[in-house]
């Protein structure tokens, strides 16, 4: 159990000055003379003009309108967040073609990996197909993508939404509803940086969404997985943007909303929040990476109606993928916990790198045979060429479990050494659960005078790591013996 202190970016002095400043308004209001009696000015009531109230306006609902309002000026904040870090849709609503109906529409800011907290489940997969004669077969990739949009989230932006419009001619009209945009034709998937993994265009298969709620899958085929799961992995991922054509009249003819697939982000994981009543409790970081806890965000909708964010600092503490935390929160003061203005709670954080972490979301995520698990070969090289006086020395290696299917031994990529003391991987195995390691290796020595020597016989291993030194080429190689 860690014991995470959460230190005070916005000191209480100023945050207690500001509610000082709201309260001191708030007498003034209270203490406002009343209007004065106008009777004497309009005599009597029964001869005051009558009262008249406004023929109800044409409420149908027409459609989009290029009329707008933001969201995040709302937010008043003492960090400089971007609409993004607030939100999870865009930042503008546009208004209906009728002013009178109260129907705005949204967009989602973004649409990410789907991942389940509850589950620790991606929503993504790599099968590798069957073999060839190259030894690698092309590999499928599909992947979900959705928006991180909620029904918390979808209330408090219309809260927002009402503080936009307030004061202005829509405000007599209110929000009868808040819609997503509706398209006058099927979205566009765009990607940045797919092309350079030699994927073409007819092996990309994409379901975008009708609705703009509804998530987007997407499926390539691709013959360099490896390199393109180092994409996922990094700080770079998979990334493009899904082109919107809004339907209305005088809409911007496209919309572009980025999406990203990348795994260890903070867009697939989504935003830390928190409940009032119980943070005090503790967190329990559920991915399955260190992840270091940035900011602690509340924010609150002031007795003014302004919405208002204060922030603290957290230490950029690291806490381990699953760990448990419990919050120091003295310095945090008590109104948090309980004030019915608070609107959310949530940390800001980054994702540390992990290569062990790395190694095991991608057993959950590759599929190669039926229940099997994809391990590395790793070879480690001691002083063979300075024993043997060779000049570059090769390595085979073969395996069923080199096919994903295991119906054929199939040949991975020799491995060529030009100098000892160095690390190489061998290519990767598909083991079925329960077994164990199962592949032969060839060693072959090439000397200056182009003479070659090699192994009596393939060498069995049950060991993904294997190493060759003095030992190992004598007891392979009779001419070194």
């Amino acid at each position: 159990m860690l014991c995470l202190p959460v230190l005070l970016l916005v000191v209480f002095a100023a945050a207690g000055q500001e509610i000082r400043r709201q309260n001191t308004f708030s007498r003034r209001i209270n203490v406002r003379p009343a209007p004065a009696d106008t009777t004497a000015q309009t005599g009597p009531a029964e001869t005051a003009a009558p009262e008249t109230h406004p023929v109800p306006a044409d409420k149908e609902r027409r459609g989009p309108s290029n009329i707008t309002f933001s969201l995040a000026s709302q937010v008043r904040s003492d960090v400089d967040f971007t609409g993004r870090e607030l939100l999870n849709v865009f930042n503008t609503i546009y208004r209906d073609d009728n002013r009178n109906s109260g129907y705005y529409y949204y967009l989602p800011s973004s649409y990410n990996l789907s991942w389940t907290a509850s589950t620790g489940e991606y929503e993504f997969n790599a099968s590798y197909s069957a073999a060839d004669e190259t030894g690698r077969g092309e590999t499928t990739v599909t992947a979900i993508l959705k928006p991180k949009l909620g029904g918390n989230e979808l209330r408090f932006v219309k809260e927002l939404l009402q503080k936009s419009i307030e004061g202005k001619p829509e405000d007599q009209y209110g929000i009868t509803e808040l819609a997503p945009m509706p398209m006058a034709q099927a979205p566009e998937i765009a990607f940045s940086n797919l092309g350079q993994f030699d994927v073409a265009a007819q092996d990309i298969s994409i379901r975008a969404p009708s609705d703009l709620m509804d998530p987007i899958y997407i499926s390539f085929t691709t013959g360099r997985i490896d390199d393109l799961m180092g994409m996922f992995f990094n700080n770079i991922g998979l990334y493009g943007d899904v082109i919107i054509y809004p339907a209305g009249e005088g809409m911007p003819a496209s919309i572009r909303i980025p999406f990203n697939l990348k795994i260890d982000d903070p867009g697939t994981f989504g935003r830390f929040e928190l409940l009032p009543g119980s943070w005090r409790n503790g967190w329990q970081n559920k991915t399955d990476y260190p992840v270091v806890l940035t900011r602690f965000n509340v924010l609150k909708r002031e007795a003014s109606g302004e919405f208002r964010v204060y922030t603290w600092q957290m230490g950029d503490r690291e806490i381990p993928e699953k760990a448990r935390v419990n919050f120091d929160g003295s310095l945090v003061p008590r109104w948090i916990d309980s004030n019915p203005g608070i609107s959310r709670i949530w940390m800001d954080y980054t994702v540390k790198p992990c290569v062990g972490c790395n190694n095991a979301v991608k057993e959950k995520i590759i599929k190669g045979t039926s229940g099997s698990r994809v391990n590395n070969i790793e070879f480690t090289v001691l002083t063979p060429l300075e024993f043997t006086k060779a000049g570059m020395m090769k390595i085979r290696i073969r395996s069923y479990q080199a096919d994903p299917n295991g119906r054929a031994k199939v040949n991975l990529p020799t491995l060529t050494i030009s100098q000892d003391g160095s690390t190489h991987s061998g290519g990767q195995l598909f083991i079925p659960e329960g077994a164990s390691p199962d592949f032969e290796y060839m060693v072959q020595l090439y000397m200056a005078d182009g003479t070659k020597y090699e192994s009596d016989s393939w060498q069995q291993s049950n060991d993904l790591e294997v190493v060759i030194g003095t030992t190992q080429i004598r007891n392979m190689v009779s001419h070194f013996k």
